[in-house]
Formats: C-alpha cells, structure tokens, sequence
C-alpha cells in the first residue's frame, strides 16, 4: 500500500472504521500533488472531494471586498482539508474558503461520492462523518474565542504550540495576518518573546 494511503488509514483508523471499508475507500482515492502557491481549493465553488494532506502544508483564506486576503488558519501533514464545503450541504456544497499550498504537497483526493457510499453501505462511516463535522467546528469557534479573549502574544503562542515549525515554513506577512496585526508588529512580538525568554 502506497505510504500516503497507510498515513490516512492510520488517521482514519481512529473513528474506528474496519478494513474492508478501507478497500472500498481507497478504490475511489487518488494520490494527487500541488506546487507552492497553487490554489487547491476556492471560496464559492463546488467541492466534489475533500483532501489529507500527506506532505506540505497549506492555508484556509479569503479575499475580503477590498481585495485583501484574510488567513483564517494553517492545515500539515496529518490533516484533512475540505475548504467546509463538505458541511455546505444546503449551498451545494461550495467552498467557504479558499485553501493555498504554502509548500509543495502531495495529497490523497477523497471523493464526496466514495464517503456517501460509505456511509449508505457500511454502520461504522457515520461516525467519520460526524467526527470531521465536530473537528471543523471547534476548530472555528476556538478561532473566534480566541480572538476575543486572548491577547495577539497569547494566540501567537497557541499558534507556535499546534504548528512548532511554523515561522520555517510560512512567511511571516502570513501568519500576521492570522492574527490580524501587521508583519512590522508580529516582529516586535518576536523580539519581545525571544528576548524575554
């Protein structure tokens, strides 16, 4: 079995879904790459698959009305991406952000078709449905909770905690703008970080 398919699988395994439903799930997979900046995913269009990242890294954004590009979060090796069309059911299920490649990633594309099959044919696939659904969504209401009550050093902390080799990997006007500030003011929170610890 190919490693990116023993890596998801791994994942998977954890909503413990058996064996032969892998095989059927990975007959409709295919392992797909993407180059640094490619688009894999945009706001607005309709998503037929979600993807797991095997290597790489990319981010959930949006282009606001005044054409500036908000990041709302960071996806690596181990995590699935669906730019939250999958959960966009009533809107055929469209992207609701659009999702960038940081580096170049080597994915496993996952059909939408290949997870209704599971779910119409096998007991145990509702409980992968449902645990990407409630994954999705503490993730954006820790986002919006946080931005609220913890201070922009606090949340750049909790950010360096999930992805530790973060400021390696994505620039530094990216993750500013994650967390809202400007790349002129992330860089004294460095420095005051550094220095003081």
């Amino acid at each position: 079995m190919n490693k990116a398919f023993e890596n998801l699988k791994l994942y998977i395994a954890l909503f413990g879904l058996p064996d032969n439903d892998f095989e059927v799930l990975f007959k409709f997979c295919e392992i797909v790459h993407f180059e640094k900046g490619d688009v894999v995913m945009k706001a607005g269009d309709k998503q037929n698959y979600i993807c797991y990242i095997n290597k790489g890294m990319v981010r959930n954004f949006v282009l606001s009305q005044d054409a500036e590009i908000k990041t709302y979060g960071f996806r690596t090796e181990g995590m699935l991406i669906t730019g939250y069309a999958l959960h966009n059911y009533k809107n055929e299920y469209r992207a609701k952000v659009s999702i960038e490649c940081l580096e170049e990633c080597e994915m496993v594309k996952i059909p939408l078709n290949a997870l209704k099959y599971l779910e119409e044919h096998s007991e145990h696939a509702h409980k992968v449905g449902r645990f990407l659904a409630e994954a999705h969504t503490l993730e954006l209401v820790e986002y919006i909770v946080d931005t609220d009550i913890l201070t922009v050093t606090e949340r750049f902390q909790k950010l360096e905690n999930i992805f530790p080799n973060i400021q390696q990997r994505v620039p530094q006007h990216i993750i500013a703008s994650y967390l809202g500030i400007t790349p002129v003011y992330l860089s004294k929170i460095k420095k005051r970080k550094y220095t003081q610890g």
